[in-house]
């Protein structure tokens, strides 16, 4: 079962996506911020990580460093509305639950998907 590791700064968005992925049938943690030392355990594996709205784009360039530091070579999804914030991800702009899962899919499957920001 894949493992997705979903941030977002929205309570109700967190949660709202993290029932979404889990009916699904994904593992799913879900977390306000960038993943700290002390959050996950060192040995946690994940399969993709969902950046999600509501970030200033420097956060959500941060938050991507941080994860390619502690998981290297995770894909990383971001949600955006208007235009993408990190160099190098696949990204949706929408917020329907259903590009969501069809992107991670699609990403999960080994493919890119909307937009590819060099």
């Amino acid at each position: 079962m894949p493992r997705i590791l979903s941030i977002s700064p929205s309570e109700v968005l967190r949660t709202t996506r993290h029932l979404v992925l889990q009916k699904e049938g994904y593992q799913v943690c879900s977390l306000a911020d960038a993943p700290q030392d002390e959050t996950l355990a060192k040995d946690e594996k994940f399969d993709l990580a969902v950046i999600g709205h509501g970030f200033r784009g420097s956060d959500k360039r941060q938050i991507a460093n941080v994860i390619n530091q502690q998981f290297p070579g995770l894909p990383i999804l971001e949600l955006c509305f208007h235009s993408p914030e990190i160099p190098g991800v696949d990204f949706i702009l929408s917020d329907s639950p259903d590009e969501l899962l069809s992107a991670i899919k699609e990403i999960l499957a080994g493919r890119r998907v909307r937009g590819f920001l060099h």
